[in-house]
């Protein structure tokens, strides 16, 4: 057990000794500025030039998004290698997205950030994620790959994914896109940028409606952001962020088909019980950034922010879908999360030690999260949604009423740091750090909510230290060589009903080489291995479908990402340009020991990718195809084979999406007419196994145009 002010004393202490001895041993070389090297912005995961990241890393440019025309998120990530998602819904809204050997159900074992803000529900009690921006506002999505551990924590185990919003242009700009397509779907942007004197200026709108893949269901959902940078001068930077995001869909539930329903009908729900129309979700969703980078010196930068969050997430599901309104019972699970957090990072460069240039790094920062797990109950035939929540409390001897009426009420408090010294040795980089989190769960039921002090209050604290090295090599033309072993961790979910669970530890190494060595040819490869201890994964569901967690033994994960682009026009000099992109991945992992060794971990394929072939010409139009498959998988620890309403092994699928753009100007004004379609053979596929059968969407095409002003 540790006290707030040990915590705060270890990792000051831990900043002060390191800054000390780099101080000591180093002098600093001001005519070596050439050489010095670029420190992190604290919004960013990547440095500009991703050449010089020690580790596999990815980056899709909003050029590409415009290029690849994805229709959801997820449709994006397929570009990117070793980056595996499940859909949950149509819109890609229950966020599923996995790295490597990340089970990728709610993103619960990957890091994700926008602009360096957590934006999942809440790291450190529940990391699921039921919100991610926009593509249409997006600039970059970053991918870490098996690095990272030392600068970001946690969920650091498998890779880090950042969504960086666009930024204010120098002149005025605005963006308005309109879409519509069928299953209902209408999809709508606008987005204005400018910068007045020293302020810069962004403010974005962006809907999107559509049909679901069951028969009762809807989505809509509308994000709003307002961005704001101001110079103040040469050496202060204050910026500022307001997110909002709200979301409805109707007939959305997670009691799926049994198999023998999805042979049926299986985008038919209304048939199997017409109460499931009223089942409902609703997502609504705030986030404040603050920020601050200051050049000290010419070699001393400090950058930090302030951030928080606030989800409100209420399900509702009829209990009896089959009976009669009258006598038909909604409960729910109705979830709010709040979380606040500060970090600071401090780097110095320009230090010399012989032939050693150093850049100096640290940071810190601290995280409280607080989480809400009611579980309402209505009144026969009443419905319930986000306005009418029903009463946590059930009432005891009502036939068909009564339920478990527990209040659990979740908290957090997290601290953490991290030193690490990029170290240049003419091409070589070497970076050794240590990253330390120290974090405490606190969960207390109520088992009467309007008495909180009846109940059962239980705490756990837990101190893990991370330590790290990578390695870089740029010694040959346009060829980057490196490697890394690192140390990683995910916290374990909060709410599962063994509290506390033990966190999984990871130690994670790679290999890789990149290049551009080749005129219009550019490839990533790299192969992995990770040893992950106290593996948690999702045992059970319990009877309203939420997940259940367990610690299992110890697992193995290994393989390889690919990702080649070849470009015809580098050769031949014609305004026509063929090209052809491969995102690929394989991995194993396995389970290894006790009555588990051999099993593979549950939602992990072995292999998974895109292969996109396309034609760009010179006078502005696009047109490209992109298949991916996505190999078969366990659902349950136990590797059933055959299908049942809980469990078994999904089988894989390969789908065709394609997408044709044409730029012009119509009346003077910059516009881009598009089409784009997935699944384009209306492939019927099984997405998930929880909790009965979901099946991927269906056939879905979105036509319209953007134009900028």
């Amino acid at each position: 057990m540790h006290s707030r002010k040990q915590q705060m004393c270890l990792w000051s202490s831990l900043m002060l000794a390191a800054g000390i001895a780099g101080a000591a041993s180093a002098q600093e070389d001001p005519a070596n500025n050439s050489l010095f090297l670029d420190p992190l912005q604290i919004r960013a995961l990547l440095l500009d030039d991703v050449s010089r990241t020690p580790g596999a890393a990815s980056v899709l440019t909003d050029t590409d998004i415009e290029s690849y025309r994805p229709l959801t998120l997820h449709d994006a990530l397929d570009f990117t290698a070793g980056v595996r998602t499940i859909d949950d819904d149509a819109l890609g809204r229950r966020s599923g997205i996995g790295v490597r050997g990340a089970p990728p159900r709610r993103s619960r074992k990957t890091l994700l950030l926008e602009d360096g803000t957590p934006i999942s529900a809440s790291n450190y009690l529940d990391p699921s994620a039921h919100y991610t921006p926009p593509i249409q506002r997006l600039e970059r999505i970053e991918v870490l790959k098996g690095a990272g551990q030392i600068v970001h924590g946690p969920l650091n185990n498998h890779g880090i994914v950042n969504f960086r919003n666009k930024r204010a242009t120098a002149d005025p700009e605005t963006t308005v896109e309109l879409g519509a397509g069928n299953l209902s779907q209408f999809h709508r942007h606008l987005m204005h940028r400018r910068t007045e004197g020293d302020v810069g200026l962004v403010f974005a709108y962006t809907g999107m409606q559509s049909d679901g893949v069951f028969d009762v269901e809807t989505h809509q959902y509308d994000d709003f952001y307002v961005g704001t940078d101001w110079d103040v001068n040469e050496r202060h930077t204050l910026g500022a962020s307001v997110t909002y995001f709200r979301e409805r869909s109707q007939g959305y539930d997670e009691n799926n088909l049994t198999p023998e329903q999805f042979d049926e009908d299986p985008r038919g729900k209304r048939r199997f019980g017409p109460g499931r129309r009223d089942n409902n979700i609703a997502v609504d969703y705030w986030k404040l950034d603050l920020s601050h980078d200051f050049l000290a010196t010419d070699r001393l930068r400090v950058s930090s922010k302030a951030f928080y969050t606030n989800l409100d997430r209420p399900r509702f599901q009829s209990r009896n879908p089959d009976d009669a309104r009258e006598d038909r019972v909604m409960e729910g699970r109705d979830r709010r999360y709040e979380t606040f957090g500060g970090e600071s990072r401090v780097a110095y460069t320009g230090i010399r030690t012989g032939v050693i240039d150093h850049t100096l790094e640290g940071g810190l920062r601290f995280e409280r999260h607080d989480f809400d797990d009611r579980r309402p109950v209505g009144r026969p035939g009443e419905k319930l949604n986000q306005n009418r929540r029903g009463r946590v409390r059930a009432v005891a001897g009502e036939d068909g009423y009564t339920r478990d009426g527990r209040l659990v009420v979740f908290k957090a408090e997290a601290y953490s740091g991290y030193v690490q010294n990029r170290m240049q040795v003419g091409d070589f980089v070497i970076t050794p750090g240590l990253r330390v989190e120290s974090y405490r769960q606190e969960k207390s039921t109520r088992f009467r909510p309007d008495h909180p002090d009846e109940g059962v209050t239980e705490s756990e604290w837990n101190t893990l230290y991370l330590p790290g090295i990578s390695l870089l090599y740029q010694g040959l033309r346009n060829l980057d060589v490196y490697a890394g072993v690192h140390r990683g961790y995910a916290p374990a979910p909060a709410r599962s009903d063994e509290f506390p669970l033990l966190p999984e530890k990871g130690i994670n190494s790679q290999v890789g080489v990149r290049s551009k060595a080749l005129r219009g040819v550019s490839f990533d490869v790299a192969v992995f291995y990770n040893r992950i201890k106290d593996t948690l994964i999702r045992d059970d569901v319990d009877q309203f479908g939420d997940a259940l967690f367990v610690n299992a033994v110890d697992s193995d994960i290994y393989g390889a990402d690919l990702e080649l682009r070849v470009d015809s026009a580098s050769y031949t000099g014609s305004p026509y340009n063929v090209f052809g992109l491969l995102a690929w991945n394989y991995t194993r992992a396995e389970f290894r020991s006790g009555p588990l060794d051999g099993n593979r971990v549950p939602e992990i394929p072995r292999q998974a990718g895109s292969f996109t072939l396309g034609v760009d010409h010179a006078s502005g139009w696009e047109v490209s195809a992109t298949v991916s498959h996505f190999g078969d998988f366990f659902s349950d620890i136990e590797n059933t084979r055959e299908i049942d309403e809980d469990s078994g092994r999904v089988p894989s699928r390969t789908l065709l999406s394609a997408r044709a753009s044409w730029h012009t100007d119509v009346g003077g004004t910059p516009t881009t007419f598009w089409i784009q379609g997935r699944n384009l053979t209306d492939k019927l596929y099984i997405s998930d196994v929880q909790d009965g059968l979901r099946p991927g969407a269906e056939r879905t095409y979105l036509a319209g145009f953007t134009t900028r002003f």
